[in-house]
């Protein structure tokens, strides 16, 4: 995959942009803090977002997303933003923790910059949070409810409120306590391999995770053993009749 020409050019102003907001967005809390006038910041920051940073978005509306729709769907997967999503959301939610015990910790001359720190994090997280919700509701459960069967729609449910220590044996028989489980038994059949392959690629050394299926996965199996030669490992906790659960891992290194 290339990271050169056009496309990196698209990269850097992608930084310059975060850069260029983030200066701003300093000149404000300065102000703030100095409690002096920041109309000026203000003013700068309101003209930067219309020159700069709307006509960046409008473009990749007209140009890059039009570009981008077909190869996602003959190559990609129409999900993975919204699990990078999630990976900020969590990583977020391990800053506020971090910044919470930095805040009870704080001697007295130093909580109230704790506090904004704090503050500011738990404003990033919901901004996210905001948006991410809004993207599930307007585009990913108006199609869950036009294409999927209520039967369907309530297993999907289920398995999203299903506590995840709860669906994979631990122990003896193989899967390992912070193995993350997969169950695709709400998923549509074309879109599983897709997804368990993505899954197992972020998989560190000597990772695993436990795929929950309503089938013996051995195409599966087949399909690793053809693409990822001596890359994985498979071991079967459970085998039916109604539910299969397979550990899927990556060797250690």
């Amino acid at each position: 995959m290339s990271t050169h020409g056009p496309t990196q050019a698209i990269r850097d102003h992608h930084r310059q942009l975060l850069q260029e907001l983030e200066r701003s967005l300093a000149g404000l809390s300065s102000a703030a803090a100095q409690g002096v006038d920041g109309s000026a910041q203000a003013q700068a920051l309101v003209q930067w977002l219309r020159g700069a940073l709307l006509p960046h978005a409008r473009g990749e509306e007209r140009a890059l997303y039009p570009a981008v729709d077909p190869l996602v769907a003959r190559y990609g997967r129409a999900s993975a933003t919204m699990s990078i999503d999630h990976e900020y959301i969590e990583r977020y939610i391990r800053e506020v923790e971090a910044a919470a015990r930095a805040a009870a910790d704080a001697a007295e001359p130093s909580r109230a910059g704790a506090l904004r720190r704090l503050h500011q994090l738990a404003l990033q997280l919901a901004a996210i949070l905001h948006l991410h919700l809004e993207k599930e509701e307007r585009i990913y459960l108006p199609l869950v409810e036009a294409h999927l069967s209520e039967a369907e729609q309530r297993r999907l449910l289920e398995a999203m409120h299903e506590p995840a220590d709860s669906q994979a044996p631990a122990g003896p028989d193989g899967a390992h306590a912070a193995d993350a489980v997969l169950d695709v038994r709400p998923i549509p059949p074309p879109m599983r391999h897709p997804l368990i392959f993505e899954t197992y690629q972020r998989l560190g050394p000597g990772e695993g995770f436990v795929l929950v299926n309503d089938h013996d996965p051995k195409p599966l199996y087949y399909q690793f053993a053809a693409e990822l030669p001596g890359r994985f490992t498979w071991e079967y906790l459970e085998s039916g009749p109604e539910v299969w659960r397979v550990r899927i891992g990556k060797p250690g290194a």
